[in-house]
Parts: C-alpha cells; structure tokens; sequence
C-alpha cells in the first residue's frame, strides 16, 4: 500500500504529489528530502510537515516561508497527513490549498551603475560604471506540476 504527500522544493518551486510505501518507517521521508536529519513542524491540527534539521547553513541559495512559522525552512519539505507523533498519513486538502501557506525565495544580486560622473575617495567614477551589487530577496508562490516525481 501506498501514502500520498506533497513535496516542495525552493530551489524549483515545484511542488507535486508524491507517492511512498505506507507505514512507520521515515526512510522513504529522508530519502524524498535528501538530507540525514529531519525535523517536524506543525502545518496545522491535522498535517505534519518534514524537513532537514540541518538545512539552514553557509551557502543557501534557496529558502521557504511557511506562513506564520518564525524562521525560514531551507531544503526540500514533505507535508504529510497526521501530528507527526503517529504513523503518517496522506494529506486532506489539495496540493493547491497547501501550496497557498508556502513562498519561495532566493537572493539575488542586482548590479548598481554609476548615474553621473562622481568623485569619491578613490577617484573618479564615469556614469554607467558598475559600482557594486544589491541584495534583494525574491519570492514566488510554489508551482504546482501534476504528477508524481
């Protein structure tokens, strides 16, 4: 027998419904996720979401916003069915009605030019002249692929 859960992925966007074998194990979930720890994070009384314990580190390019949760989620999440204390189950609501809590977001350098001729310590900068790099966060709601993985 088979469970159903959604799984998302920042650096894609994609969310999709996934199928793995039913029962008490997690390895199906580690292995969905890639990672070696997982933590659980209430969705809501009835769903469970899985993540990487570890995802938040040096290096991340891609990160989630779970609404109303205080922190960011990095990696890949798998919502389940269930309070994550018993054996899980496949989600109730749509892969749509989920999708709505999520945004993913990455960094993104924008270039900075010069707008007219300016002199600073180190000399004169031409107009046009790229003068260093913004950071902005972008965020996207997740799209949803029909189909499983």
């Amino acid at each position: 027998m088979k469970q159903t859960g959604y799984l998302l992925d920042p650096e894609t966007t994609i969310v999709r419904a996934v199928e793995f074998p039913a029962g008490n194990s997690y390895k199906p979930l580690y292995d969905l996720i890639g990672c070696r720890m997982i933590e659980v994070v209430r969705f809501d009384e009835r769903h469970s979401l899985f993540v990487d314990e570890e995802g938040l580190r040096d290096g991340l390019s891609a990160f989630t916003i779970f609404e109303g949760y205080p922190q960011p989620l990095a990696g890949k999440i798998v919502l389940v069915g269930g309070d994550g204390s018993a054996p899980y189950a496949s989600p109730l609501i749509s892969v749509e009605d989920a999708a709505a809590y999520f945004k993913c977001c990455r960094p993104v350098l924008d270039p900075v030019f010069a707008t007219g001729d300016e002199v600073t310590a180190g000399g004169l900068i031409i107009a046009g002249v790229l003068m260093g790099l913004q950071v902005r966060i972008e965020r996207r709601a997740p799209t949803i692929v029909e189909g499983e993985a």
